[in-house]
């Protein structure tokens, strides 16, 4: 997003000062220099109390090399231009101004990154990713073919060369153009792979761009030097040169895509979850099948008794009796409730599963029943009622009686919460596992476009942490937004975790 904002930039720039930077060159110069040294000091500086969109789409276009990027592109585009139209008469003669200039700015984006990247691959290179020794190698390389071709742009040094002389090495620009896009797809490749946001986006911009260009200059090269009468083969080619090349890029760029189940593994899973289902059905409709039994039994004694007191009580008297079962085959208690009136009589089946806890209470109203019932009511209730009455022994008698023990109090919950923080350019992601207030293990990864400051920050922090159990704990030097951007996001996933 950000090169695309800055393409906008740099053709709106280009149009609407071509004339004052032909005129005023050098006070143009004078602005690129300035610019030049903010952003080597910036490039230096502890920016992150300034709003993200001011770090990353106002400073960034120059401090990143964004600006200075795309107006390189304008440069190499006007040359792509067919001859006699009219963008190329407005942008033509401005070109040696606007890449004077381009240049400058261009020196502010290589010195702030090259004072860590340059000073790092000549003294410590062992350290550093295979990418990022690539895109060193890139960015000296074209300091070389710049710095010399920004030279011979100046009016006073060009009229003492000799012109061919001149051509010639101009046309060394063209390897220091396509070093841009080389550059960028090193850079974003790895972390277009992570699949990190906005990467994929900025290549595609990137690909249209300078493959585009690519396309359109070989393309006016074949039209000047062949001069072909009939142009429909020569665009349908370039259009299909062109598409191919962009996907080609993308596919390459794409996110890594985890391994699909294998079909074998999809068929044993559905064959285990549907033998799983029928043999739990088939227990459950076992167990139902008990407990219907059993409730049929409980029902019909029940009813009996109901009925055997209803004689000797008047007839506008309620009697409720409740009978206490034990259910020997699943180990839960059922309480049967008859309740009769003089015109019907009510069966209420109740199930319920009482915990262990919980039998001295059911204890308590089978006596209260019991002493409800008269002596001559009892022989109607069966004797296996009374059999199954489970004994209290003294230790449950004492657990029951016994005050439950006070479970500590936690201040996070037991688990694994993630957050994130903002570090040097990109966020830092960290994983935490908690258990009973305990923080058990860290684990962390970062977007941010140079991960050596991550790595280097990353070991000393975690230990650090983990043995402190807080977030309270020193930054590694020469490593301090990364360091810091793991504390902040440990300290984020603990908050989250509270209870």
């Amino acid at each position: 997003m950000l090169f695309l904002i800055a393409l906008f930039l740099a053709f709106g720039f280009a149009i609407l000062f071509d004339k004052p930077l032909k005129k005023y060159p050098y006070v143009f110069y004078v602005v690129a220099v300035i610019l030049t040294v903010s952003s080597i000091i910036l490039a230096g500086t502890d920016t992150h109390s300034l709003p993200e969109f001011v770090n990353n789409y106002i400073i960034g276009l120059f401090t990143r090399g964004a600006f200075a990027t795309a107006l390189w592109y304008v440069v190499m585009f006007t040359g792509a231009l067919p001859n006699g139209s009219e963008s190329i008469k407005k942008l033509m003669p401005i070109r040696s101004e606007l890449s004077i200039f381009t240049a400058i700015l261009t020196l502010g984006h290589n010195i702030g990154f090259g004072q860590t990247y340059f000073v790092r691959f000549f003294t410590d290179s062992a350290r550093m990713s295979g990418n990022q020794k690539i895109a060193s190698i890139l960015s000296i390389s074209m300091l070389v073919i710049m710095i010399p071709l920004t030279v011979m742009s100046f009016p006073v040094i060009r009229k003492k060369m000799n012109p061919k002389l001149w051509k010639k090495l101009q046309r060394t620009a063209y390897i220091f153009y396509a070093m841009i896009y080389i550059h960028v797809l090193v850079l974003y490749y790895p972390m277009s792979k992570a699949g990190r946001d906005g990467i994929f986006f900025n290549i595609l911009v990137y690909s249209v761009a300078f493959i585009g260009y690519a396309v359109m200059r070989i393309r006016k090269y074949i039209v000047i030097r062949k001069k072909p009468q009939n142009k429909i083969i020569l665009n349908i080619a370039s259009a299909v040169i062109f598409l191919s090349a962009v996907t080609g890029v993308l596919i390459s760029c794409r996110k890594d895509i985890p391994e699909k189940i294998s079909d074998s593994e999809i068929i044993h899973s559905i064959v285990t979850t549907i033998t799983t289902t029928a043999v739990s059905s088939e227990s459950t409709s076992l167990i139902t099948s008990s407990a219907d039994a059993i409730t049929t039994v409980t029902t019909s004694s029940t009813i009996t008794t109901a009925l055997q007191t209803d004689s000797a009580t008047d007839n506008t008297t309620t009697d409720t009796t409740e009978t206490t079962v034990i259910d020997e085959t699943s180990g839960t208690s059922e309480t049967t409730s008859a309740t009769e009136t003089t015109e019907t009589v009510e069966t209420i089946v109740t199930t319920t599963e009482t915990p262990e806890t919980e039998e001295n209470t059911e204890n308590n109203i089978y006596n209260e029943v019991n002493t409800e019932v008269s002596e001559s009511e009892t022989e109607h209730i069966p004797v296996w009622e009374e059999d199954t009455q489970p004994e209290e022994t003294h230790e449950e008698s004492q657990a029951q009686h016994s005050e439950p023990e006070t479970e500590p109090v936690y201040i996070y919950r037991n688990g694994t919460y993630s957050a994130s923080a903002y570090g040097y350019d990109g966020d830092v992601y960290a994983d935490v596992t908690i258990e009973n207030d305990v923080i058990i293990s860290i684990s962390a990864h970062t977007e941010e476009s140079d991960d050596w400051y991550f790595c280097s920050a990353q070991d000393s922090v975690i230990s650090q942490i983990i043995s402190a159990q807080n977030t309270n704990v020193d930054a590694v030097s020469g490593a301090t937004y990364s360091s810091k951007a793991i504390m902040e996001a440990v300290r984020k996933a603990l908050e989250s975790a509270k209870n």
